[in-house]
């Protein structure tokens, strides 16, 4: 039996067309603006990370000048020690004041180690903050760049795509309000994917397919559909069902 499509889902495979069409517009938008809108996410970790290089940066600066004010303090010190040995009466007093200044001489060594950690750890952030403040004015000309894009996409696509809505608009008309709502509860349901052909995977057999979820489909379906003007939907997912272009062997 040849199929016979009815006037109500002709009118609805042509909303669909125009709905696929008016989608995939919408989406080469979206996608300029998600772009753009990603992209300043990134920027926004970017400046939190190169603030967080900045605080750390200053407080190893501040613990490095710690460490230097003290080793300055014990040069101070050594010095004032040795003034003292050359000025020393005794030789129990000399002992001592040697004793002392080996001792104070061995702990200014390991502080100048101590500070030049900290020097070398302040350079190192000091660079992670410079490549970040690099990275960062890279990625806000990228920015740039993308909104740009985003701006000429939407400014191109602006008469297309009011064309287009009024376009769906006219292709409503005509159509039972019932078999309208059923659209498009289908279209919020599938991304505005509301239609779905009926397939016969082997010609021989009575057998049907909803081509959107693959699940069978009745043979009280098929005749309804070849019969009369019948708007019917997939019972497990619920898109309407549409027949093939060629004949399907019932």
């Amino acid at each position: 039996m040849d199929k016979g499509m009815g006037a109500t889902l002709d009118a609805l495979q042509r909303l669909q067309a125009i709905e696929s069409q008016l989608r995939s517009t919408r989406e080469q938008i979206q996608t300029k603006h998600r772009n753009v809108e990603a992209h300043r996410r990134k920027i926004n970790t970017l400046r939190r990370q190169a603030a967080d290089a900045h605080l750390a940066m200053q407080r190893a600066q501040a613990e490095a000048d710690k460490l230097e004010l003290e080793r300055k303090t014990q040069e101070a010190h050594i010095a004032k020690l040795r003034e003292a040995l050359n000025h020393s009466k005794t030789n129990k007093e000399y002992a001592a004041i040697l004793t002392q200044l080996n001792t104070d001489k061995a702990d200014a060594l390991k502080s100048e180690d101590q500070v030049l950690a900290a020097m070398t750890k302040v350079d190192e952030l000091k660079k992670a903050e410079a490549d970040l403040k690099v990275q960062l004015e890279k990625e806000q000309a990228c920015l740039a760049e993308l909104e740009k894009a985003a701006h000429e996409t939407e400014q191109r696509l602006a008469n297309q795509l009011s064309a287009l809505e009024n376009q769906r608009e006219e292709a409503t008309e005509g159509i039972p309000a019932e078999a309208l709502r059923m659209f498009e509860r289908a279209c919020e349901h599938h991304e505005g994917e509301a239609l779905a052909m009926i397939e016969q995977p082997h010609p021989k057999r009575a057998e049907f397919i909803c081509s959107g979820c693959y699940m069978s489909v009745p043979l009280e379906s098929i005749n309804s559909l070849q019969s009369r003007d019948a708007v019917l939907t997939c019972q497990n997912c619920s898109r309407i069902m549409y027949l093939e272009s060629q004949a399907l062997a019932v």
